[in-house]
């Protein structure tokens, strides 16, 4: 027997031979795997750190109430407390961590007993305490529509007869109440002013007792448009004009006639 000798025996033997396939060494993690690992590793790193910061204790101290205070109480060293607080960026803007901060300050609403010391709830540094209260009784639409709250500034109007002006400027509103029992119908309210100088007491006092007083919020007002406290006086009067006249003035010497 002879073999074909075209070649194409060969050339069915050839491609009837099994294709050579290169396998990955067995142990070699694939780019996923190293993927994924990494992204654990990473998780578990986090979790650490936040557990970390979860369980050590604050490091950063603000001021709290050691009792409980009221609109008008000036701040004293007996009055604070620090305590070690974790606080929101936000809200730690608004706290108080160094002493010097709350000198000479006055509380404008309540606080109660270990309650945080904010902004919003004391008189600007070196404003002068309240020396003295006086509480009136309002209708509403004389004191802001009853909307005025304890910490407002206002001034005190006075209205005599025809005329009106400002008997007290700048004064510390300390507390707000409905005017009444059962039998009011919500239309008055009791406002607590905190007054200073004696002659500002006694101005205040005749002006609810002798006229009609209305109150006028200031709290975010420029003080320099306030006008300056005034007792009522009287219009000021000028002196008339003389009359002109048509008689010529006599010549000086020595002008032409």
């Amino acid at each position: 027997m002879t073999r074909p000798t075209d070649g194409a025996g060969t050339t069915g033997a050839q491609e009837a031979l099994p294709r050579r396939v290169v396998r990955r060494s067995p142990g070699v993690p694939g780019s996923r795997a190293v993927v994924g690992g990494m992204l654990i590793a990473a998780a578990a790193v986090g979790t650490f750190v936040s557990w970390r910061q979860a369980s050590s204790p604050p490091r950063h101290a603000y001021a709290v109430s050691s009792r409980p205070l009221q609109p008008g109480d000036p701040l004293t060293a007996d009055d604070i407390r620090y305590q070690n607080i974790d606080l929101p960026a936000g809200v730690s803007a608004q706290a108080f961590d160094t002493p010097a901060d709350l000198e000479g300050r006055v509380l404008v609403a309540p606080v109660g007993q270990g309650e945080l010391l904010q902004q919003g709830v004391v008189s600007d540094q070196g404003e002068r305490e309240p020396a003295a209260e006086v509480s009136l009784a309002l209708d509403r639409d004389r004191a802001v529509d009853g909307r005025l709250r304890p910490g407002d500034t206002v001034d005190v109007y006075a209205t005599h007869d025809d005329a009106t002006s400002a008997v007290a400027t700048g004064v510390r509103v300390i507390a707000v109440s409905d005017g009444g029992g059962s039998f009011t119908d919500g239309s008055e309210i009791t406002v607590t002013l905190g007054l200073g100088e004696p002659e500002v007491r006694g101005a205040v006092i005749h002006a609810a007792r002798a006229g009609q007083v209305t109150l006028v919020r200031t709290t975010h007002a420029s003080r320099s448009s306030s006008p300056a406290a005034s007792a009522p006086s009287a219009p000021a009067t000028s002196a008339p004009a003389p009359a002109s006249s048509t008689t010529p003035s006599p010549a000086a010497p020595g002008s032409p006639g």
